[in-house]
């Protein structure tokens, strides 16, 4: 089994739950994001915190303290949610962010360190029937990217093979932080000063078994797999990154059953 995998099947039936229950808020368009800790064998999750539709700031020892009181205080990892925005489904913010994993890869990568996280965020689809045929419904469900962080090796391999012309070693927080910057042609885009694609080093790591997409609410619900050719990427900001609106859509999270769908792995997917 892969490891983001098995990272993700370490959650308890409570934590996935939580994660339901934490975007059902979407429409709100504020990030979330919590600590996960380890517990009598099972992944917990730690209360919410909550941002705005980008922005999220915590104070980390109120927000354990916070946690410890509950119970919980073998903390390992964290999980974010990007909601919607402005009543959209951006592409790009179904990936991690250049906030949420630049500092993480300098650690890994100058450590040697094992890091994992995750990211729930929503995701337009067909709703299928009971016998698997599409209903022509649009739902949207909640989907879980797992990122692993194994060792310096593999992220530097990874970040090799998706960004050819960038020197791994030579990234730093600062350098690898996105930012809006003209894109030439009136509008504004997303670059950073180490020439990173981030979109790209996260797909990588899929193909190195580091990284791969749970659909939370199971195959009743019409969840697909997902091709490279379906991955859209958008650095840019604004209508570009579009993929689903609201209107006239609706939550499909009232399921409840226990299945949980593989929708991708991105071991052997080309570049694109």
């Amino acid at each position: 089994m892969e490891p983001w995998r098995k990272h993700f099947e370490m959650f308890s039936e409570d934590a996935l739950e939580d994660m339901k229950t934490y975007s059902d808020n979407t429409h709100e368009e504020r990030e979330w994001m919590c600590y996960v800790y380890e517990k009598d064998g099972k992944y917990e999750l730690g209360s919410p915190s909550l941002g705005t539709e980008s922005r999220i700031e915590v104070n980390p020892v109120a927000k354990a303290a916070q946690d410890a009181s509950k119970g919980l205080t073998n903390r390992m990892w964290t999980i974010h949610g990007h909601p919607l925005k402005d009543g959209k489904i951006y592409t790009g913010r179904q990936y991690f962010s250049s906030t949420d994993i630049c500092r993480e890869y300098v650690d890994s990568r100058d450590n040697n360190k094992y890091i994992v996280q995750f990211l729930v965020y929503p995701h337009q689809q067909i709703q299928k029937d009971a016998n698997g045929r599409p209903t022509g419904k649009k739902v949207i469900h909640n989907r879980v990217r797992t990122l692993v962080f194994p060792d310096t090796q593999t992220i530097v391999s990874a970040m090799r093979d998706s960004n050819p012309g960038v020197d791994p070693y030579a990234i730093t927080p600062e350098s690898g932080q996105n930012k809006q910057v003209p894109d030439g042609n009136g509008g504004m885009t997303l670059r950073n000063d180490s020439g990173v694609d981030w979109f790209k080093f996260q797909e990588a790591l899929g193909r190195y078994g580091m990284m791969g997409i749970m659909d939370l609410e199971g195959p009743a619900m019409g969840a697909e797999g997902i091709t490279s050719g379906q991955l859209s990427i958008f650095n840019g900001l604004g209508a570009l990154g579009i993929i689903a609106v609201l209107g006239g859509l609706w939550y499909a999270n009232s399921n409840k059953q226990k299945i949980i769908e593989v929708i991708d792995d991105f071991k052997s997917f080309p570049e694109h």
